[in-house]
């Protein structure tokens, strides 16, 4: 089964924020307590040493999530030099207040939205992205990477990787396959959102009386699986977008997370 690009329920304009921030949220915190994005970690540290960047900036940073694992080890190894501005097109609260209790003067959360395509110019620095790369089309990553080409940046994005038992199945499979992990993650999400912080009424409300975000984390976590990119598929749009010759590339998977970075030649 080749990749397809189905709907998540997140990426909808009309999904009330309560629900969409809840499911974030909820795949944020299992992201981190399975250190999801441990291994990969050292690939931002190594692009930060190479274009001596001292600014990171994130797109599409939701509840934070992947960034602020990584800020977190980062300032663990010592990196106590680089200052990180997180952005999204829709600025979560938990997000931002997940931002003010770490307490970190080099450590911000845009109020303003920011779109991944159209970045304002003042915000200069290595462009990251954890978790999100799957919710674009290839069409989108193409223009998303030629943009960042374009003015010169380094990048590094973080993801799901697709999944080498999905992508072998064949087609007829794949209802099977999903409806077995909608189900586990439907449940699974029952047990997770106490340990959801901080704390908010909406959201117990959302799962144990009307079950909105388990439904859409269900769904979501289980389309994301198949909308994952494979590092030779992000490999070949790279080298597709003008002036892709001019930067070395990196793709792969560490641990069970995708890695994709870009650094300009000259760096």
């Amino acid at each position: 089964m080749q990749r397809m690009q189905l709907v998540e329920l997140e990426d909808l304009p009309w999904m009330p924020a309560a629900i969409r921030d809840g499911g974030t949220d909820l795949l944020d915190l299992a992201f981190d307590r399975l250190g999801f994005y441990r291994e990969v970690v050292p690939k931002l540290e190594a692009l930060l040493d190479r274009t001596r960047c001292t600014q990171v900036v994130d797109v599409c940073s939701g509840g934070g999530g992947g960034a602020l694992y990584a800020i977190r080890a980062l300032r663990d190894a010592g990196r106590e030099d680089v200052r990180f501005v997180l952005t999204d097109r829709y600025p979560n609260e938990a997000g931002r207040a997940r931002v003010a209790e770490r307490n970190d003067a080099k450590l911000v959360y845009r109020e303003d939205p920011v779109d991944a395509l159209a970045v304002p110019p003042e915000l200069d620095g290595v462009r990251t992205m954890w978790g999100a790369l799957h919710h674009f089309p290839p069409e989108a990553v193409t223009a998303l990477v030629a943009s960042i080409v374009r003015d010169q940046k380094p990048l590094g994005f973080f993801d799901v990787a697709a999944s080498k038992t999905i992508r072998g199945l064949p087609t007829v499979l794949a209802p099977v396959a999903m409806g077995i992990n909608i189900a586990t993650l439907f449940v699974g999400s029952f047990v997770l959102v106490p340990f959801v912080r901080p704390l908010r009424a909406s959201r117990w409300a959302l799962t144990y009386l009307v079950p909105l975000i388990p439904t859409l984390v269900a769904w979501d976590g289980t389309v994301s699986a198949i909308r994952a990119y494979a590092p030779d598929e992000l490999l070949a749009i790279a080298r597709s977008v003008p002036g892709g010759d001019a930067y070395d590339w990196d793709a792969g998977v560490a641990g069970s997370a995708l890695y994709f970075t870009g650094c300009p030649r000259a760096s």
